[in-house]
């Protein structure tokens, strides 16, 4: 999704398309490619191979596993290219900002549906508030399919790891640690994908909004919808961890799951998006809810995609096409609540996504 939007783009002249799979990034630049994109083979733990394939470059957009992001961060910095990654590895990644300030290169970290969007939502309800109560981030799906029961509509292996994680809740000043699948409620996202059972679950928004969102923000957390087919069978592959099964038969439980691309058009249902951000303006306690919705088979009809994927890819491409044309200039490693939403609500608006905004009283 990310070189269909950078291909399409006059303000681009070349596109790099690098993965382990170079049949793969092959057939992306012969569909999207617009005569600009090239294919190349890269495995991503080879730091060599990575500094090579960014020659004569000006942005490196990551889209790969987090595992890999401080080989290819570094790369970026080495080579003197600005950066966005789509997820953040658990440890602070900000830690080496000053090196790209002094650089005067510019690394957006997290930026895709959430972590990205949602923190953009965050920070446009933030700049109308004079304080902050609380953040709370829900991501719902509803998606389905007759051929497969377990379904994992981005990298199967992110999904897996962050929901069989101990998540954190900011709240008060300090962090509290939740158990896998705790602090479950249910949420009524807005049609079609209506009420659903969340969990808390290991993110970056519950990192960086506390820290780059400011205003006294008391409480932060980020909750997931999991059905509860999902939520048995991720149960019952933490009990094979818990046993110390063997590597075998941890890829057998992955290979279970089809790869997100291979559901292109073959599943139903929405994926929704909503930060709801309570505060006081002019003394007043007030709740905005920010919000987007995209269905699947809508998606695949008008993108050749997921609800899921376009929601990810959209903003990654975006933060990259406004790299390029220098209208982000802040440089350093930057949380996505750094930047100034209006920009990217409007090109997202542009390419289908639209961002509703309802403001009221708080109770």
């Amino acid at each position: 999704m990310i070189a269909r939007h950078l291909c399409a783009s006059d303000d681009l002249d070349r596109v790099v398309l690098a993965d382990i799979d170079e049949p793969l990034a092959r057939t992306v630049a012969d569909r999207h490619g617009h005569g600009k994109a090239r294919a190349v083979r890269l495995n991503a733990s080879r730091a060599a191979d990575v500094r090579r394939a960014m020659e004569g470059l000006d942005v490196v957009v990551n889209a790969v596993v987090p595992r890999f992001n401080e080989t290819i961060r570094s790369a970026a910095l080495e080579a003197g290219l600005d950066y966005i990654d789509l997820a953040t590895e658990s440890n602070d990644p900000y830690t080496n900002s000053k090196a790209w300030e002094d650089a005067g290169r510019i690394g957006i970290l997290g930026l895709g549906e959430d972590p990205g969007l949602s923190n953009l939502m965050a920070r446009a309800a933030a700049d109308h508030l004079d304080s902050l109560e609380s953040v709370r981030v829900r991501d719902g799906d509803t998606a389905s399919s007759p051929e497969h029961p377990f379904l994992a509509l981005f990298s199967p292996e992110t999904f897996v790891e962050e929901t069989l994680h101990a998540s954190r809740i900011w709240r008060d000043g300090h962090y509290e640690d939740v158990p896998p699948f705790g602090e479950a409620e249910t949420y009524r996202f807005p049609d079609p994908v209506g009420p659903q059972p969340v969990y808390s679950v290991d993110h970056e928004e519950v990192d960086s909004l506390p820290r780059y969102l400011g205003k006294g923000v008391r409480y932060v957390d980020f909750k997931l919808a999991i059905d509860d087919g999902t939520v048995a069978a991720l149960r019952r592959f933490q009990a094979l961890l818990s046993r110390g099964d063997s590597a075998d038969e941890r890829r057998a439980f992955f290979a279970k799951i089809p790869k997100p691309a291979d559901l292109v058009g073959r599943v139903d249902g929405s994926a929704a998006l909503v930060v709801e951000v309570v505060g006081r303006r002019d003394g007043e306690p007030m709740r905005h809810r920010l919000w987007t919705v995209l269905g699947h088979r809508e998606a695949a009809a008008k993108y050749g995609a997921t609800g899921t994927a376009y929601l990810t890819g959209t903003p990654a491409a975006v933060g990259a096409l406004l790299l390029a044309s220098g209208k982000i200039r802040t440089p350093g490693l930057l949380a996505v609540e750094q930047l100034e939403p209006e920009p990217f609500f409007r090109e997202l608006g542009r390419r289908g996504i639209a961002i509703h905004w309802k403001v009221g009283r708080a109770p």
